[in-house]
Formats: structure tokens, sequence, C-alpha cells
């Protein structure tokens, strides 16, 4: 048995599912989804950002932890004789000691409960396309404004530009943790693009679309503004995202799942150098960009 403990919105928790799914599957066992945190968000320290279960937009079948059994099977001071007496395996807490990559996590033996972020693309260098497949939506979903989008996105040389700010801007502690990309790195990373691709038409992805808009719209290369994804509908950001040629990623996992998505072969993908403000958690970010994309 694995156990994920969910936590933060949908890019996290895409990162959370994505590796206790490759364990579970390595172990070939089940994986429960512990959700409670999303539920009651007191019990994490330092919560900013009250969150939902957002894994419910694609196409698996969750299995919810009970967490009265989950509490008394992980409790390690409670059926102690009982697993001695039966060489019963004793569960391990796994809770990820920093940001960067830890290999021997992807060895962990069921049963285990897992409690961190894990974001890092080394733990899926030889799992990409079944962490792809955890991922799957109808386009059905999507609705016709999107749909129509979709079209033009298929038929031309397009760079999806994520604007995150919001949280990022509202919230003091998150803006002093955080910090949000400036106009100077996305002007230059259209520049850095449009020196590589000829004609490339902008897609604008934003939670606060009006200030993009009059912050971008003198830009001159063709540019169309996402204003109709908000709330439960902002997910279908990042599946657009997935679908253009090419990404500057906000310092957001959200728009880091738009762009590992992306699969075209020859996609250029632009990231923020400081994802974090915080210096010494921005340098435990070494392990989060895959080595093609470039840091600006």
């Amino acid at each position: 048995m694995v156990v994920i403990q969910l936590q933060g919105g949908l890019g996290n928790q895409m990162f959370q599912y994505a590796i206790a799914s490759i364990i579970a599957e390595r172990e070939k066992t089940s994986l429960l989804v512990d959700s409670t945190v999303l539920e009651n968000p007191k019990k994490i320290k330092n919560v900013q950002t009250v969150r939902n279960f957002e894994l419910g937009v694609f196409n698996n079948k969750y299995k919810f932890a009970d967490i009265k059994k989950i509490e008394k099977y992980f409790n390690p001071s409670k059926m102690t004789s009982f697993k001695k007496r039966f060489n019963f395996p004793f569960p391990k807490i796994f809770k990820e000691p920093g940001y960067n990559f830890h290999e021997y996590l992807l060895y962990l033996k069921s049963p285990v409960y897992l409690k961190g972020y894990f974001q890092s693309y080394k733990y899926f260098l030889s799992n990409e396309e079944y962490v792809r497949d955890l991922f799957l939506f109808s386009p059905k979903q999507l609705g016709d404004k999107n749909l129509e989008l979709l079209e033009i996105i298929n038929k031309k040389d397009t760079v999806s530009v994520h604007i995150r700010r919001g949280d990022y801007i509202t919230n003091r502690e998150i803006q002093n943790i955080h910090g949000n990309c400036d106009m100077h790195y996305y002007l230059k990373a259209i520049d850095i693009i449009a020196g590589k691709v000829k004609n490339p038409t902008l897609i604008f992805f934003s939670d606060e679309l009006d200030w993009v808009r009059e912050k971008f719209s003198k830009v001159e290369y063709n540019s169309v503004f996402v204003d109709y994804n908000f709330g439960e509908d902002s997910w279908k950001d990042m599946i657009l995202m997935s679908k253009c040629s090419h990404n500057i990623i906000a310092n957001s996992s959200f728009s880091w799942w738009g762009a590992w998505l992306n699969k075209n072969p020859e996609k250029i993908v632009i990231a923020p150098r400081n994802w974090f403000k915080d210096i010494e958690m921005n340098e435990k970010t070494m392990d989060l960009i895959p080595p093609k994309w470039l840091r600006i």
C-alpha cells in the first residue's frame, strides 16, 4: 500500500500523485489518496492558500484513504505486538527532506506514507509516458471556446505565456517566499523565442488577464488573451499550454506541467532562474527544471 498526502494546488497535487503512482506501480500495490490536508488545511503549518482536491479533472479512478484507519496503521505505538508476532512489515512515513531529487525514494517498499512536494523532473526520467498517461482528459471537457482556440494552436507556431499573479501579488507572506516574474523576464523570453521561431503567436494565460492585456497589448507579435478559464475551469489553461508549440512559464508548478506535458520534440521552454524569492529555497530547485529548458 502506498498513501500520498495531497497538498497545494493542481500542479503540486500532480507531482505528488505521479511519484506515488510510480512507486505503487513498481511495488504492484494499491495507491490511496489522503486529502485531509485539503479538507482541513490547519493540519499543515503556514498554509497560505486554501485548496481543494483538483485531480478529478483527469481520467483516473481515485481511492481515498480512510484517515482513521491510516492513522492507526501508521502509528508506531499501536498494534506493535501484532506486527512483531506475525512478522508484519512496519509501514514507513517518508517525509521529503528537501526539494532536491532523492533517488532512493523511487525504491521505497510498501507499505509507505508519503509527505512532500516531490518536484523534480528526475523522478520521471524512466516513466515519462506512464506519467503523461496519468493526466489524460477528454477533449469534450474543454468546451467550445477552448476547442476553437485549440484549432488555432494546432495550425500555428504558438507560444504559451503563463503569468502568475493572484496570491503571489496580494499575499505578502507568499510574495516574500515566491516573488513573481517581472516584465523584464517575459519580454526577454519572448525576444529569445521570436529569434528562433518565425511569426510566433503568443497565447497569454493568467489569473489576472486585465493586467496582462494592459501590459502586453502592444507586443509586436500576434497575441491571444485567454480570459475565460477561471475557478473550476482554470485547469483547462494547463491543457492548452501543453498543446502549444513552445512555452514561457512562470515560477509555478501549474505552468511547469503545461510545459512538461508538451510533447513537441522541438519545443523551446523558458523558465525563470529564480523559482523562489528566498535565496536558500531557490538553491534547492536545481533538480526542478529539465536541462533542455532555458532558465533566464
